[in-house]
């Protein structure tokens, strides 16, 4: 009898993630910067990277409107992750392209059911508003850039 092979999966991701808890919501809209069709949705971020991000979302359905399959069966509406960069600041809107979405049922017990959703920046990765994004998801989670670290590393608390 042949031993079972052990597959192994690549990771195939373009850029690192960082792993960050930041509430958003998610609009679908007519168009980058239309009239809004449905939501938001509330939901957080449970990781980004300069290309795209993963969340979580109670419903995955918002007014007659699927958030995944909405915007692929009609090419007018975009999916807009929206966030707030600071308590006195405008919200954000950033356009992304849906590319999985699955629901998450580790917690049997639980009556509420949440989704994950994975996203795409249809901004560059060099946007400010993506970088925003990120620099948020990775100073809520204690995340440090390589010049921070070093600065705090010479001088004193």
């Amino acid at each position: 009898m042949a031993a079972a092979k052990k597959f192994l999966l690549k990771e195939r991701r373009r850029s690192a993630r960082i792993e960050g808890r930041v509430p958003v919501g998610l609009a679908l809209r007519r168009g980058r910067q239309g009239p809004l069709v449905a939501g938001p949705s509330p939901g957080e971020i449970l990781d980004v990277s300069s290309y795209g991000a993963g969340l979580l979302v109670e419903q995955i359905r918002v007014d007659n409107c699927h958030l995944f399959y909405s915007p692929q069966d009609n090419p007018a509406y975009i999916l807009h992750l929206e966030f707030v960069p600071a308590p006195d600041e405008e919200p954000l809107s950033i356009p992304v392209r849906p590319v999985r979405f699955d629901r998450f049922l580790e917690d049997e017990a639980a009556a509420c059911k949440p989704f994950q959703i994975g996203v795409e920046f249809m901004l560059e990765s060099n946007d400010e508003k993506v970088r925003l994004l990120y620099k948020l998801v990775a100073e809520q989670s204690g995340v440090k850039g390589w010049w921070r670290k070093i600065v705090e590393s010479i001088l004193p608390s």
